[in-house]
């Protein structure tokens, strides 16, 4: 670790401490509500899919809205197909028929640290971040779900124009084509911290013949046919999943997030909680040790009065056993030995670990002896 690691540490352990867990107490409770809302989110997800109206492909007009125009929420499953008297894809590297086509080209990168660059570090890992270079090309046909392999009516239109769920493509061309040393990737390796080694090619298709549960808003279309386009609030369009799998998948994550929120919460109000309490002990102690400096300030002032009134000559077996100049005027709590002036009982009684001079027992407190 670097010098600059270890003072950004240092900084972040220190603010952590001054501040007695509340910092973490906080992020805790950010968590948790983060939690609760995804909770709330996916529960929400839940409730519509488990809403959704279930039919077979030829059955579908039976669960269609009676006012032409509107849609209904709905779960159907079939094979993909063209659509009738159309054509479908076939990507360059595989060939492989399909009615989506994604191809993509990822360039990968190395670390290394260059002449002038700097190592992946913490600061590298807070304040940098990296771009992949991704180009993508996306190409598709009219498809639709047809109740049998062969693509014989009665068939459902898939419309995917408006689509942001992820689509169950099937990857058919996998490349990793290592990249030739250039002028410009000699730069990148000379002056940065990360050069290019190799470029990976990606074909993905949904192919033809395929079984799918299509999930989204089922409705009728001017020229008698029937469509289902995707639903923003459900994260399920086109899946391999059937709605029981779907529902099923939903309801073991909305149970992680509803006990992870609820751990979470609990730990954050116990951090606070004890970050709320050190503060509260600090304040008190810091009210506490004003108040002993201040009677030891008044005891001291005693002590100085009744030093200057202590006249005479004062025997051997009444001297003070610590400083051997005044008289022994504190007793000390439990042992109960007359052994010390005030000044320096009042010395001892201060002590981390206080002990008798006398007998090295526990010292609670001393007691001002008066002569009567």
């Amino acid at each position: 670790m670097s010098a600059r690691d270890r003072e950004t540490a240092e900084a972040l352990v220190r603010l952590a401490a001054s501040l007695d867990g509340a910092v973490l107490g906080l992020g805790t409770a950010a968590v948790a509500v983060a939690s609760w809302v995804k909770y709330l989110a996916v529960s929400g997800q839940l409730r519509l899919v488990a809403s959704a109206a279930t039919a077979s492909i030829a059955d579908l007009r039976s669960i269609l809205p009676g006012d032409k125009g509107e849609s209904r929420l709905a779960a159907v499953r079939g094979y993909v197909r063209p659509r009738p008297g159309g054509s479908y894809l076939r990507p360059p590297f595989s060939g492989e028929p399909g009615v989506i086509t994604k191809h993509t080209q990822m360039c990968l990168f190395t670390e290394w640290r260059g002449i002038f660059g700097w190592t992946f570090d913490l600061h590298a890992l807070l304040f940098r971040s990296w771009k992949e270079q991704i180009v993508t090309s996306f190409r598709s046909v009219p498809f639709v779900l047809a109740s049998s392999e062969l693509g014989y009516p009665p068939v459902v239109h898939i419309n995917v124009d408006k689509a942001d769920q992820p689509l169950p493509l099937t990857t058919v061309f996998h490349k990793l084509i290592p990249i030739e040393t250039t002028p410009y990737t000699l730069f990148q390796t000379i002056i940065g911290n990360g050069y290019p080694i190799a470029l990976l090619d990606e074909e993905k298709i949904l192919p033809v013949g395929k079984v799918l549960t299509a999930i989204g808003l089922l409705r009728a279309k001017g020229d008698g046919s029937v469509e289902i386009t995707s639903c923003p609030d459900i994260p399920f369009f086109l899946s391999e999943l059937t709605k029981d799998e779907m529902q099923a998948q939903l309801a073991s994550r909305s149970r992680i997030l509803f006990w992870g929120s609820v751990v979470l919460g609990t730990l954050s109000v116990g951090l606070l909680g004890h970050a709320i309490y050190r503060s509260w002990k600090r304040i008190k102690l810091r009210r506490e040790a004003r108040q002993a400096q201040q009677m030891f300030e008044e005891a001291e002032d005693a002590i100085q009065e009744d030093d200057s009134s202590d006249e005479g000559e004062i025997g051997d077996g009444q001297l003070c056993v610590v400083c051997l100049r005044r008289r022994r005027k504190a007793a000390f709590i439990p042992c109960g030995h007359l052994v010390c002036c005030c000044k320096c009982a009042l010395r001892v009684e201060r002590e981390i670990d206080p002990l008798c001079p006398m007998c090295r027992q526990d010292i609670r407190y001393m007691m001002r002896i008066y002569d009567s």
